[in-house]
Formats: structure tokens, sequence, C-alpha cells
């Protein structure tokens, strides 16, 4: 993906003047958007000495400027404008970017930068796919990709999707005045938990059997089964939901504990799943 964005001459002479100050030569400028997609997006300018660019990234050139955008954030970065504030005798630069806040969808087909390891689904072992390499995107929920790639399906950790320069809205939790763990905030961590195959988040699929929260301990306690005590991607999900939950404010352990008494049936799934599924 390429970036729209517009640095005005006022801008590149500003910064070429504060990368040249840094006495580097080669030095340019990286830009990034944090939390993009939510509320709490921040657009982002910092030093890129020579070698630090990610193979991810998108370089630009605007006349003897050098800028490189992040792969992860060019979907929020559409549409931006770099420029410079006066005030007074003082100036300042003005980075906006319209799109950082709104979320953005991937992209279904995209070409891998760089080589990466996915699970392969449903068996969970690691395959290395290679750099190159052109995926077809058949999930994109919860931080993680699937992907398919010659007729078999490969789930993307969030970390390695990040490393390839993919990217997936993922809640970002506003810590409660009460201080203390919010029950709704750890179900809305749970719904970002996907099995690889299927677009259902594990509480739709009737897979949580158990969500205990201890304040005094600052501690979760999940109990969960799978769709089948042979699933490949049964630690994986577990482990996202232990990932998802320690991103709640105020969770510093959790605890994750797998089960199959009962065993899980279709019963279990709740009307989003069945419409989901087309079983209703």
């Amino acid at each position: 993906m390429n970036v729209n964005a517009e640095v005005t001459p006022e801008a590149q002479h500003y910064l070429r003047n504060v990368l040249a100050q840094r006495g580097e030569p080669g030095m340019a400028a990286r830009v990034f958007v944090e939390h993009g997609g939510t509320p709490q997006a921040e657009t982002c300018l910092a030093f890129c000495p020579p070698g630090e660019e990610r193979a991810s990234d998108t370089r630009a050139e605007f006349d003897e400027l050098t800028l490189y955008f992040d792969a992860l954030s060019l979907p929020y970065l559409q549409d931006m404008k770099i420029d410079v504030d006066r005030h007074g005798s003082g100036q300042m630069l003005a980075i906006k970017a319209p799109n950082a806040k709104k979320p953005a969808k991937p992209p279904t087909t995209f070409e891998l930068p760089v080589a990466g390891v996915g699970l392969h689904v449903p068996h969970g072992n690691p395959v290395t796919l290679p750099a190159g390499a052109v995926v077809n995107i058949t999930q994109a929920l919860g931080g993680s990709f699937t992907v398919n790639y010659q007729g078999n399906l490969y789930r993307l950790a969030p970390e390695v999707a990040r490393t390839l320069g993919l990217h997936s809205d993922v809640p970002v939790f506003a810590e409660p005045e009460d201080g203390l763990i919010s029950e709704d905030q750890c179900r809305d961590a749970l719904r970002q938990v996907y099995d690889p195959e299927i677009p259902v988040n594990v509480l739709s699929l009737g897979l949580i059997y158990g969500l205990e929260i201890d304040q005094d301990t600052r501690s979760v306690r999940v109990e969960m089964t799978l769709t089948s005590p042979t699933c490949g991607m049964g630690d994986v999900i577990a482990d996202d939901v232990k990932a998802n939950l320690l991103q709640v404010p105020f969770v510093t352990d959790c605890r994750v504990d797998v089960v199959f008494d009962p065993p899980w049936s279709y019963d279990n799934l709740d009307e989003e799943a069945q419409l989901e599924l087309g079983l209703i």
C-alpha cells in the first residue's frame, strides 16, 4: 500500500534542519500511528538512523528529505499532512492525520515483505512462509490473521502480523475510575479472541465456562473448553485468552484452565454464532 501524504515546503525545510542537527549522514524520519483506529490514536514522527528502518516500511522522498512510513500505520496515514505552525516568533511541526482514529480494513490479498512464521490450521505446527509469498487473507480479527497460502490455512499471531505490516483492530481499554477490574472489559477482551478457522469469538462459541475475578490479588481465572479435545490450535486459543485479559486495566495475573467436562456441543453457540455459521 502506498501512502497519500503531503509535506509542505515549509515542513520539509524544518525537518531537514532538525535532521541535520543530529550530525549523522543519511538521517531520516519515521512516521507511525500508535493505537490506530481507536479514539486514543496518536500520530508520531521519530528519528530514523540509517539501517533502523523496517523492511516493511514505505519509503518516500520529498526533495532532499526521506521519510519512512510504518506499514502497520499506512491505512491511518492516508491523506495526512505535515506542515509548520507559527506561534509568535517560534514555529513547530504540525501533523494532521484525519484517518488516524478511523477503523481500517486490511487487504484481501497481500505479498509478504519478509518471511514470517504461521501456524498450520488446524494442526498448529509452525511453518515459515517465505518473503514474497502472496497470501489471501481469510480472517483478520482480534489482532491475528488467518491466511490461505497454496491451499493451506495459516494463523499469523499479532506480533508476526505486525512485522509483516498487517493490522487488525483491537480494543484499547480505559482505566475504570473505581480502580477495579471491570468484568465488562474482561468480556470485551474475550470477544476479541477468535477461532482461527471461523469468524466467531470464544464467548459466542460457548467456549468460556467460567470467569472469576479476584480484586484483592488483581487476578483473573478462566475455565474454558475447545470444540474438540484433539484441536491442534487449543494452546493458541488459550494463550490468546490469557494475553487479551492481561491487557485489561488492573489485571496483573491470569490463569486459563482448559476442561472437557462437560464436552462442547452446538448447543453452546449463542444466536450470533448460529447466524454466522448459517445454522438459523
